[in-house]
């Protein structure tokens, strides 16, 4: 039988099935081991799931799918004791699928009996080779949990045409007009029958379906877990659920998973159970395609299409229209995980965006300040390549075209460290290994390197990021160049995985090889030093008394134990190292003595501290009976990697008390008798537990380790000087004070010599943490700024010593049990306590109730972080969360000089693509400043169908009934409070800023940006209470409208539908006033604003009820009588709602800038008021007294005369008028009482001189003249003049109150309970922002008034003594050696130093001189003006 294969060209023969008595191949331990029944010439491809628990390979000639269970999988943690056992080949095969060119399955396993080989004939010539215009894409899922030992993953495959969807073609220049014809997958079940164990078959494809075309499946495997005899789980095939295909989808296929947030823990292993789908996306030329797939992953549908940004996308419209597999390689080179990375160039600058794609949000940004290589290297050296540590996804790392690795932080996008690898030429792989902790590169050798076939070697170099930082090459003889030219098909990896596949369709395990050659290396070392003889020296006596290694140990502790490690005496010369064990310490003492010199001894011949390390016993555990017990000391061989140490291993325990035992210190110590007593066994006790420490010569010359150990003795020293009774006298303080010192100089010199393996130590065991601990201030001070004298204060980025981060590594607590404590800070724990969760917050917590001038440690942080802000946003991500801290711990002067820095004022972003598409036209960027939040890629969602709902993770679903009730609670229920009143400390750290009302941060621009991306969301909130006080007033209104008219113009249904309405809104509105009663609190609920809001609905409701008294269904309020009182208070009533209405608009900076206007000429004018109300008493009360009782004083009679006609008669008559005064009615004489006396002293101002008009008087003319001089014409221009000049300062004041106002507003808005109709957005790292906030310019003038470092003016008051660290004699004689491009560092360094103190000196000097000269010409003059006097007394 034969068959012509039209979509490869291929021509083959083919066997009919053939039946044996062999048994079935596959089904040995659950699983399929030889599968061989193939053409002859194959192609592979391999992808291994996000987790690295599951393999998938494809053969692309053959159309054969293979899933793999990864032998060699490694999660993120693996005990150091545990090895990884197995062979290098994964080969537990799972199943073994044959598809055809439709993408329909065929056959679900291919059979063959033992013994035999079966085989088809083929010849491959030129004229059948495979279609190079099509290539291939496959992904495999996590696997899944349907349900008890069901599982399931989802493989999926896509046949790329390259010159359709993976090049920019003339026929298709407009990308918008090129879309999926097809949405949805065709969706087909698979019913295979079982096959018997003796049969053998052969499936070739049909000829109906012949023909290569593009398209994508998705084939859902259904699994069943099993545990074998080794307890490993196992899974089997089970069956083919669905397959989803489509012929018009043309991709990359990557499967997006993330970790269930409920179920993930820094604490716990990293489980690959606990993930699930986000999403399932497709990338072709045109962009990212997303996929919602249905429960259980049945079926799939497009919804949403993301466009790349702008940078990547002219690169795929200009770069690759000439190349084989078009803008392939570059997609795959931008993907890791569900990470998408993009670089961007601007001058010398390199932008780094990585955007995570489980929500298609900018997930951290990098800069790198190097020009971009020339378009043909970088095409010639491919792509940027990256990848990404599962701690979090916290670092990501990234490689320069040719030779230079980076590593970033993902939080923050700060780098964290940098090599280069001279031993290779160009680099093809990056990947973090042994639980992130160590990073595996593979690259080129150099041109002269190359194999007996002329081909260049491959190079594999360990890079050990933590432990030691040392670089160690390897190389693997059966890792052909071929593998690396083809690595995006060739090599799978995630992280701590790598898988390869070889030409035969073997997977096998790269690491499992590199494995294999560093424990043949480590064998071969053993047996090197086996060959050396041990050297055990005898005990002299003791270099240092025993007594002080630990000055902090009250009472006869036996301190007595002690090895010398190394004794060398030449001649007179004597050097000796000892190891001494403490209670609580183990230390190593170095000493280099001479009888004969003692003048040019290091340490002038004292013994000087090498090594510390500490078992951070808690305080109050320590005792002699939790003291450190020796296990025992083997003394090995000296195979000379150290010239000064032996290979020893010293093993010692102590006792601590269990988490959960509150008993008592004498129940533990009676157990601990026990257990050394052996009368119960360890795993028997409750109360205590064993810990134990080994302690090697590796620990004592690798220097992360020894410094690692350092500083956390420095923090364990520090917690028992803190207690005054361990530390009592001066001799104590003064030891303590020695061993410090010794101790800072290891911590020191490593940090100077060795800045990035510093930071990564940093990074890895949070060493920083220990040194705010243990008040290391000076050395602090070093670490962040190195010798600032040296470098104009700016430290280059080569010596940064320090990154912030939030994260710590995962099973690491950031605080320990004593590590706040033990300073007797007991409020630590309380409900309003925020816990420190970064290094930033530990030194504001640490700090606090000193004075200010002693809280140093915060101002050098806040200074360093905001100085280096102006690079990257990154730096200030711990101080961000700490400003709540510094306000309410009184850190005031330090905020404010901080919010003067220059990062405050924005930092430039070079993207314009992160601006919304509303916010691009020129209307909106030329008006006010407009914040924005998330940056996303942006989306056409044409697709999107409702009746289509994806699988989402633990997000909560609203439907119809959810909807309509959050309408119900929106409209007729008042919000209530989420966050009680002594419980905000869960509010935002915006939020809590804002709480402790410092007016000093409103002038600030990212405070405003801030404010205005919040108020976004509030504003709804704001505009849903103004609505309703407008239906509340305007009931009121045209109720007591209908009450004043008697009429019927508002029928009597609808006025009661008005009242109605009114009582319900004035119920609404008072239970919102007492709910934020409640949360407030009396003393911050009394101000101006509540107080009017509560006065007028109280006021309008009593009002409305006493109306009520005269309304009647039948005619309203027709019969209703007028009552004066019942009016004025209508009138009063109407007036308060017109100011509430007036005062609600505060928050709206069209009309609330002038209400602020008033308020803050009120609040300035406010004295002058108060004295002008005296003067104008004074006058009032002097009136009163003369013209209370004027029936004495001469009144001015008023007289009017004229003429009338009668108009009956025609009579002209002669009329005069006279007035009839009475001096005594107050009708008359307003000056006869005295409020009316106030009054009418008050109108003086307006020209209304009663007193002048009416009587004759020379005491009343002289008043009113007094009065018209102060009164009027000097109080009156001054309060104008006055007003005048608020007037101009009040603009700024106004916006920066307006600020205020709103930003409580958001504060109290985010403490309520929130009402959604649709999952909100998350809270984005960076706030965004366009134009120039309004107080910009005032505030730039502030701030060059606050140039200058933050400690600057604190560090002069400081009580602590700032120490300079400088080399010591005795460093030639330590046992730490540093390399010699260190050294030469260190004497460039000490050279400049050198001309630095000689500058100063000679600036000292020239200083005088000018003094002494000055001095001179004062002495001249004053003698010439003796000899003057003189001169003088002579004549």
């Amino acid at each position: 039988m034969s068959e012509n294969l039209t979509d490869y060209g291929i021509k083959i023969e083919a066997h009919q099935t053939e039946h044996s008595d062999s048994n079935l191949l596959g089904h040995e331990n659950g699983s399929i081991k030889s599968l061989d029944i193939t053409k002859k010439k194959k192609d592979y491809q391999i992808a291994i799931c996000q987790d690295g628990k599951f393999v998938v390979t494809f053969d692309m000639v053959n159309l054969r799918i293979k899933i793999l269970q990864n032998t060699d999988y490694r999660p993120f943690y693996i005990c150091e004791e545990k090895e990884l056992d197995g062979t290098v080949e994964i080969d537990e095969t799972i199943a073994y699928l044959k598809i055809n060119n439709d993408f329909i399955i065929e056959n679900e396993n291919v059979y063959k009996p033992q013994g035999s080989e079966l085989d088809i004939n083929n010849s491959m010539d030129d004229e059948n080779k495979m279609d190079v215009t099509f290539r291939w894409s496959i992904d495999i899922s996590n696997i899944h949990k349907m349900n008890d030992d069901q599982y399931f993953v989802l493989v999926a495959l896509s046949r790329i045409n390259v010159d359709e969807d993976m090049k920019r073609t003339n026929e298709k220049n407009n990308d918008n007009n090129y879309d999926y014809k097809e949405r949805y997958f065709i969706k087909k079940k698979f019913e295979f029958l079982p096959r018997k164990f003796n049969e053998t078959t052969v499936d070739i494809p049909s000829e109906s379906n012949n023909k290569s075309k593009k398209g994508i499946a998705i084939y859902r495997i259904e699994l069943n877990k099993e545990i074998r005899e080794n307890e490993n789980e196992y899974y089997v095939f089970n069956r083919i659920g669905t397959c989803c295909y489509s012929n018009n989808h043309s991709v990359i296929c990557r499967f997006v998973e993330v970790l269930n947030e409920d179920d993930s823990d820094d604490s716990k292993d990293l489980d690959p159970d606990d993930t699930v789908l986000k999403k399932f996306i497709l990338l072709n030329f045109y962009g990212i395609y997303n996929f919602e797939f249905s429960d259980h992953y049945y079926s799939f549908r497009l919804s949403e299409k993301f466009e790349y940004p702008q940078s990547i996308k002219r690169k795929l419209n200009n770069w690759y229209a000439d190349t084989d597999d078009g803008c392939m390689k570059r997609l795959l080179s931008s993907i890791y995980d569900k990470y998408f990375l993009v670089t961007k160039y601007k001058k010398d600058n390199q932008l780094l965006e990585v955007y995570n794609l489980a929500n298609m949000e900018l997930e951290t940004t990098a800069k790198r300040f190097e020009k971009e290589d020339e378009l043909f290297n970088f095409k010639k050296y491919n792509y940027i390549i990256f990848t990404i540590t599962v701690v979090d996804y916290n670092f990501v790392l990234l490689k320069e075209i040719i030779l230079l690795s980076r590593l970033y932080c993902m939080e923050n996008g700060l780098q964290v460290a940098s090599k280069k690898f001279n031993e290779m030429e160009r680099i093809h792989l990056l990947e973090f290994i042994d639980s992130d902790e160590t990073l595996l590169v593979i690259g080129e050798g150099s041109k002269e390197d190359k194999d007996p076939e002329g081909e260049k070697k491959l190079k594999i170099i360990i890079w050990d990021l933590y432990n030691t930082g040392k670089v160690e090459p390897i190389e693997l003889d059966d890792f052909p160049m071929d593998i690396v030219r083809n690595i995006d098909t060739r090599l799978a990896r995630t992280s701590g995985n790598i898988l390869q596949i070889d030409n035969d369709g073997k997977v096998s395990s790269i690491l499992k090889k590199i494995e294999r050659i560093l424990r043949q290396r480590k064998e071969k070392t053993e047996e090197e030093k086996n060959k050396h003889p041990e050297v055990c020296y005898p005990n002299p006596k003791p270099i240092i008394d025993v007594s002080d290694i630990e000055p902090w140990v009250l009472g006869e502790h036996e301190r007595k134990t002690y090895y010398t490690l190394y004794h060398n005496k030449r001649g007179t010369e004597e050097e000796i190292l000892q190891l001494f064990v403490g209670r609580s310490t183990v230390q190593i003492w170095h000493q280099v003595k001479d009888s004969k010199n003692k003048g040019d001894l290091p340490n002038n011949g004292k013994p000087f501290l090498e090594y510390i390390w500490t078992n951070r016993i808690p305080i109050n555990q320590e005792r002699d009976k939790t003291k450190l017990r020796i296990e025992y000391f083997k003394c090995g061989s000296n195979d000379r990697p150290h010239e000064k140490l032996n290979d020893f291993h010293l093993k010692v325990y102590w006792y601590e008390r269990n988490i959960e035992n509150n008993k008592k210190k004498d129940e533990d110590d009676e157990e601990i008798d026990k257990i050394e007593q052996k009368k119960i066994e360890i795993n028997e006790n409750k109360m205590v537990n064993r810990c134990d420490k080994v302690i090697k010569q590796e620990d004592i010359s690798e220097k992360f380790r020894a410094v690692r150990h350092a500083c956390k003795a420095l923090e364990h020293l520090n917690k028992r000087c803190k207690n005054k009774s361990l530390i009592d006298n001066y001799i104590r303080s003064y030891k303590y004070r020695d061993m410090i010192t010794y101790i800072e100089l290891i911590v020191w010199k490593f940090a100077k010599l060795e800045p990035q393996n510093f930071r990564l130590l940093d990074i890895r065991h949070n060493i920083m943490k220990s040194l705010i601990l243990s008040d290391c201030d000076d050395l602090i001070k070093y670490v962040l700024f190195g010798n600032e004298e040296s470098i104009g204060n700016r430290v280059v980025h080569d010596e940064l010593r320090h990154i912030p981060f939030n994260k710590s590594w995962p099973g690491r607590k950031f605080l320990k049990e004593d590590d706040l404590d033990f300073a007797e800070k007991n409020d630590y724990g309380s409900k309003n306590i925020i816990k420190p969760e970064n290094n930033m917050e530990l030194a504001i917590y640490h700090c606090k109730g000193r004075e200010v001038k002693d809280m140093i440690v915060v101002a050098y942080f806040l200074e360093y972080y905001s100085r280096n802000a102006m690079d990257n946003a990154g730096w200030m991500c711990t101080v961000s969360k700490a400003i709540p801290l510094l306000f309410r711990y009184n850190y005031d002067d330090f905020v404010r000089k901080l919010f003067y820095k220059e990062c405050f004022a924005g930092i430039t972003q070079d993207s314009v693509e992160i601006i919304p598409k509303e916010y691009l036209t020129s209307h909106i960027l030329n008006t006010e400043l407009r914040a924005f939040g998330t940056v996303k890629l942006r989306s056409d969602k044409p697709f999107i169908n409702k009746k289509f709902e994806s699988k989402d993770e633990e997000k909560e679903e609203y439907n119809f009934k959810k909807n309509i009730l959050n309408i119900f609670l929106l409209i007729f229920i008042p919000r209530w409070y989420k966050v009680g009143r002594n419980d905000k400390i869960i509010l935002s750290p915006f939020s809590r800023t804002i709480l402790h009302e410092n007016d000093d941060i409103y002038d600030n621009p990212a405070i405003e940006a801030v404010i205005s991306f919040q108020w976004q969301n509030a504003k709804n909130y704001f505009f849903s209470l103004f609505i309703r006080f407008l239906i509340y007033a305007t009931c009121f209104g045209l109720v007591s409208w209908a009450y004043l008219d008697h009429s019927n113009i508002i029928s009597q249904n609808f006025l009661l539908i008005l009242i109605i309405v009114f009582y319900y809104l004035a119920i609404y509105q008072l239970i919102t006033e007492v709910i934020e009663f409640r949360y407030r609190g009396i003393e911050k609920y009394c101000e101006i604003f509540n107080i009017f809001d509560t006065i007028s609905i109280i006021l309008a409701v009593t009002i409305m009820t006493i109306m009520l008294k005269n309304f009647q269904l039948s005619d309203g309020f027709g019969s209703a009588e007028d009552n004066i009182g019942l009016i004025v208070g209508i009138s009063f009533s109407i007036f308060l709602l017109w100011i509430e209405l007036i005062l609600y608009l505060r928050l709206l900076p069209v009309i609330g800038i002038y209400i602020y206007h008033v308020i803050i000429i009120i609040k300035t004018i406010f004295p002058f008021f108060i004295f002008m109300a005296i003067v104008i008493f004074a006058f009032a009360h002097t009136m009163f007294v003369l013209l209370r009782n004027a029936t004495d004083i001469k009144t001015k009679d008023s007289t009017f005369s004229g003429t009338a006609t009668n108009s009956l008669t025609n009579e002209i008559l002669d009329i005069k008028f006279k007035s009839d005064f009475d001096p005594t009615s107050s009708s008359d004489n307003p000056f006869t009482t005295f409020s009316r006396a106030i009054m009418t002293t008050y109108f003086w101002t307006s020209d209304n001189w009663v007193q002048r008009d009416q009587f004759y008087f020379w005491a009343v003319d002289l008043y009113t003249f007094i009065a018209s001089i102060f009164l009027v014409i000097v109080l009156q221009n001054m309060l104008i003049a006055y007003m005048s000049g608020v007037y101009e300062e009040v603009t700024a004041k106004s916006r920066q109150i307006l600020l205020k106002h709103r930003a409580n507003f958001i504060a109290e808005y985010e403490a309520l309970h929130h009402i959604h109709f649709s999952n909100p957005e998350p809270e984005p790292k960076f706030i965004y922002y366009l134009g120039q906030p309004r107080n910009f310019e005032e505030w730039s003038v502030a701030k060059k008034r606050n140039e200058g470092a933050i400690y600057d003016d604190f560090e002069e008051n400081s009580v602590f003594i700032q120490r300079i660290f400088k080399e010591r004699n005795y460093d030639k004689f330590s046992i730490w050696k540093y390399d010699d491009d260190n050294n030469i560092k260190e004497r460039i360094e000490n050279f400049k130093n050198i001309g630095n103190d000689m500058s100063d000196n000679i600036e000292y000097l020239i200083d005088k001189i000018k003094e002494i000269e000055n001095m001179k010409i004062d002495l001249k003059s004053t003698v010439e003006k003796l000899n003057h006097e003189l001169e003088k007394l002579k004549k």
